[in-house]
């Protein structure tokens, strides 16, 4: 279907609350012209007070809502009474005001009467009917109206639910889902206009079903949590401490909206919250923003809430054989069986929060949505479940668990009697999903239109190169992707040499080259258990020749016969950066944190990403200019061991070129880099030449060492920092040599090596390594 004649590049957010602000922050990171309005001020000197102040407040949020700080300067602001004017100029409205009916009716009918043909118009509500808060206006505007749900952090959450009236035009449905999905870089899904929509549906009263099993004193939240999180295929937050997070003012706010407009929930005495949680409402025990919920932090340490005193203790560790066993076992589909399978009090409690889970998400269709896929993607974006209700049907059989349930005396789902009746025992089968609306399974749509992931690469053929660290995938039309797949994607010798030998199959078979993977974050670093272990066993030429061949399999990248793309995400560390600054073109997900962090473990880049960031500061250079503050800068970028928090920021911090891509959106950023591949071939990509780099020597490195000596003066810094940064001053100098001059690359480069080795020959190094091995933090020696 297509939506050509719909564009969006100027927003106008109405109210800038802590949701309204967020989300036009999210816009302006997505690189859209953003105009925020709200009320206007009392004081006559500041009529956008409001609003100015709510961005400031936005600005000083963590995790921070703005790609970069100075973002907040691209927000257009103004008030309703004095610039309302300006929503003549908007492609999309999104109003974010109170959620109060009249009130948003009334914003409607003050939009219709300014908003230009075509621009749409959005309320942001997690829970008014949105086809009541337009019914007074006229067919234009409900055509080019609908809800929109950003879940909170908007930056960081990735579901955005798009709920439609039965007025809206398909072809502007279509549309914002496409421009949520690609733009802005949101999980969408359609819902029906229905209480609460989706996720806060079956998320609240998942919640809701499980805190009388706290209050009652059956477990200790910890308990539940632990039960309730990873373990079973919840999120990392579990119960509890998503609802901290979340806010138990909102959750208690969203139930009693709720209960009164569900009346034939079967369910629906259960959002008639426990007294005992309204008790926490009403003494301030909120959650997060408060500082205490059902966690409180006191001295560095998470005390839980007694719910019979009201006071805060010491957790308690949960300790049942059947724990024990479960930990063994790395599926979470798996381990839920087997707890919900067994005997005790444990199984007990997950049969039960499970099956009222699994029947109510069942009953929910038609009702609020025909999909079983919308709630499963519902559940995993807006509330990071691993997997969502029906995922569980499939995990613990659909056919003995209606038969359980029947046996204890309840009503099997209508959805799922049809099914059985039908043969299907399955919800997800292969790459399909059961569909009820044409009672057949279907192929699963992909999360963005036109995804592509390794996991989809892999079913359609064989990789061209595997082993245990990492494989070489065809993509077709002449791009090779290599993926990292070593735990936590460190970059091992196996990996490290899997590289290079791709390379070479490459050079043989393709015409790009990609560099990405699906997991969690793109890299950790270099493997620091294997450089122990040969140190440790005296085989000092194994690390030698670690350290050589990693950095000459990046530097390799540069200088391959191909282009060569790295598609980074989440957390991209040491070596993982050096693999993108020796890369042609980088695209990079938008939230992207990116660091070289070496010198944490006592060590230094010496994957050539000292060299790099030294000769990128250099090229910044123009006529007679001072090249020492550049230096500096990659000093205090390395030594202070810099993360970007974002995108944006990694190209500020060097790790990225102003010309490098950045995707909103994960699901594209393997098709985005792919892409980019085949523009460098189709333009007549030649590798570059090997180009000199500009030391100062002596003069730069005595600047140096003296901030160095400050910094340690001052107690900034240890000893053995100071150790180690002059290390990495050592080579960004260029050694000792007396004057300015220009070196070749693999002069800097062989200062690197020479710099890590050694570090790698200090104890101090490795009782880093092994602190941060154990801890999982540095150790300031």
């Amino acid at each position: 279907m297509s939506t050509n004649k719909y564009s969006i590049k100027k927003v106008a957010v109405l109210g800038s609350g802590v949701m309204g602000s967020q989300i036009a922050a999210h816009c302006v990171n997505a690189g859209l012209d953003v105009v925020l309005l709200d009320l206007k001020s009392d004081d006559p000197k500041r009529p956008n007070k409001t609003v100015e102040e709510s961005l400031q407040k936005a600005s000083k949020m963590k995790p921070a809502p703005f790609g970069k700080p100075e973002f907040a300067k691209r927000v257009e602001v103004g008030n309703f009474k004095d610039d309302f004017d300006k929503l003549k100029e908007a492609d999309w409205i999104c109003e974010v005001i109170i959620e109060k009916m009249d009130i948003k009716k009334e914003m409607m009918s003050r939009i219709e009467k300014v908003r230009k043909p075509q621009t749409i118009v959005s309320s942001n509500t997690s829970g008014l009917p949105i086809g009541e808060i337009s019914e007074d206006c006229g067919d234009d505007f409900k055509a080019h109206f609908l809800g929109t749900h950003f879940f909170n952090p908007p930056r960081y959450m990735k579901l955005l639910e798009v709920i439609p009236t039965d007025s809206t035009s398909k072809k502007v449905t279509e549309f914002m889902h496409r421009f949520c999905e690609k733009t802005l870089g949101k999980g969408v899904v359609i819902c029906k206009d229905t209480p609460n929509f989706i996720a806060n549906r079956v998320g609240i009263f998942s919640i809701a079903n499980i805190m009388p099993y706290f209050f009652n004193g059956d477990f200790r939240a910890e308990e539940i949590d632990l039960l309730t999180g990873t373990l079973t295929g919840y999120s990392k937050a579990a119960t509890f401490r998503t609802a901290d997070m979340a806010g138990l003012d909102v959750t208690n706010h969203v139930a009693k909206n709720l209960y009164p407009s569900i009346p034939d929930d079967e369910m629906r005495e259960t959002f008639n919250l426990p007294d005992e949680f309204q008790k926490m409402v009403d003494e301030g025990l909120i959650g997060n923003k408060a500082g205490k919920g059902f966690y409180t932090k006191r001295d560095g340490a998470y005390l839980v809430l007694n719910p019979d005193t009201f006071e805060y203790e010491s957790q308690q560790t949960l300790e049942d054989p059947v724990l024990e066993e479960v930990n063994q076992i790395k599926d979470a589909a798996e381990r839920l069986r087997y707890l919900v399978h067994s005997d005790g009090k444990i199984s007990d409690f997950l049969w039960n929060v499970n099956r009222d889970l699994l029947i109510y998400a069942a009953n929910r269709i038609p009702e609020i949505t025909d999909s079983p896929l919308s709630i499963d993607r519902a559940m995993q974006w807006g509330f990071n479940w691993e997997m969502g209700p029906f995922q569980r049907w499939d995990a613990l059989g659909l056919e003995e668990t209606a038969e359980r349930i029947k046996k204890e005396g309840k009503k099997i789902p209508k959805l799922i009697t049809e099914m059985l009746e039908n043969g299907f025992d399955h919800f997800y089968k292969e790459d399909k999903v059961y569909d009820p609306t044409s009672g057949s399974m279907i192929d699963i749509p992909p999360e963005a239109k036109g995804e592509v992931n390794v996991s989809h690469l892999r079913k359609a053929r064989t990789p061209v190169m595997e082993n245990d660290s990492a494989a070489l995938h065809d993509m077709g039309d002449g791009v090779a992707l290599f993926e990292f797949k070593t735990k936590n994607a460190t970059l091992g010798a196996e990996l490290v040499q899997s590289l290079h030998k791709s390379l070479n199959l490459v050079k043989q078979d393709f015409e790009a080259l990609v560099i990405s993977h699906d997991g969690d974050n793109f890299a950790f670093g270099a493997n620091l258990k294997e450089a122990l272990v040969a140190k440790k066993n005296n085989d000092w030429n194994s690390v030698v020749e670690a350290v050589n061949n990693f950095q000459k399999t990046a530097v390799a990248l540069r200088y391959a016969p191909f282009p060569v793309v790295s598609a980074p995400f989440g957390k991209t560390l040491g070596g993982g950066v050096e693999f993108c600054l020796y890369s042609d073109k980088v695209v990079a997900h938008h939230e992207l944190y990116m660091g070289l962090v070496e010198v944490g473990v006592g060590l230094i880049p010496a994957g050539g990403g000292t060299t790099e960031l030294l000769r990128r500061a250099m090229e910044k250079l123009e006529g007679e200019a001072d090249p020492l503050p550049y230096i500096r800068e990659v000093f205090k970028t390395i030594g202070m061991a810099k993360v970007s928090e974002s995108a944006h920021l990694a190209k500020e911090l060097g790790y990225l070129r102003p010309s490098d891509t950045i995707v909103m959106n994960r699901d594209l950023l393997i098709k985005t880099a792919k892409e980019e591949a085949l523009n460098l071939v189709q333009s007549g990509y030649q590798s570059p030449a090997e180009t000199p780099i500009k030391v100062l020597g002596k003069t730069a490195f005595a600047a140096m060492k003296l901030m160095l000596h400050v910094m340690h003066e001052g107690k900034f810094i240890t000893d053995y920092d100071q150790v180690v940064a002059e290390r990495v001053a050592y080579v960004l100098a260029g050694g000792d040599l007396s004057e300015a001059q220009d070196v070749p690359e693999s002069y800097v480069l062989k200062l690197e090596r020479d710099a890590i080795l050694e570090c790698l020959q200090d104890d101090r190094t490795l009782a880093r390594m092994e602190h941060m091995l154990k801890k999982g933090k540095p150790l300031r020696n």
